[in-house]
């Protein structure tokens, strides 16, 4: 069960780094942003960019405080872990490999689906770890 209080901390830590850094990119520095788009883009269309990526931003630090809070009872919330699992894989992996193909950095989208990957694999062995306990 330790290595599922972890898990969800570890887990939780990075979905609050990315959140902190979205949310930089959204109320600081939207250049961060702008900077990452691989095709020009106007005022207006960062504006529009903006705005449809806060949802990720905000879900990113829905789950990220989350995650923590689940940590003091791990075995009542093994059911975020696979919903974490599930989203890690879609939202993650799938997102990446189609930005990727998109014409985004493949370089740095290819590291984030390493880490989507570890926190998936990780995620599923501690999870089936400790139903079995």
């Amino acid at each position: 069960m330790k290595k599922l209080t972890w898990w969800f901390r570890i887990v939780g830590a990075f979905y609050m780094l990315l959140a902190t850094m979205n949310m930089y990119a959204l109320f600081v520095n939207p250049g961060v942003l702008k900077s990452s788009i691989p095709f020009p883009i106007d005022d207006l269309g960062l504006k529009v960019a903006l705005d449809m990526w806060s949802p990720f931003a905000f879900d990113m630090l829905g789950i990220g405080t989350f995650l923590p809070w689940a940590s003091r009872a791990p075995q009542k919330y093994i059911g975020v872990v696979w919903f974490t699992v599930w989203l890690e894989f879609l939202h993650g992996v799938l997102d990446d490999l189609f930005l990727i193909s998109r014409g985004y950095d493949a370089a740095g989208y290819i590291g984030f689906t390493v880490v989507h990957l570890i926190i998936i694999v990780t995620g599923v062995m501690f999870a089936r770890q400790a139903q079995a306990e």
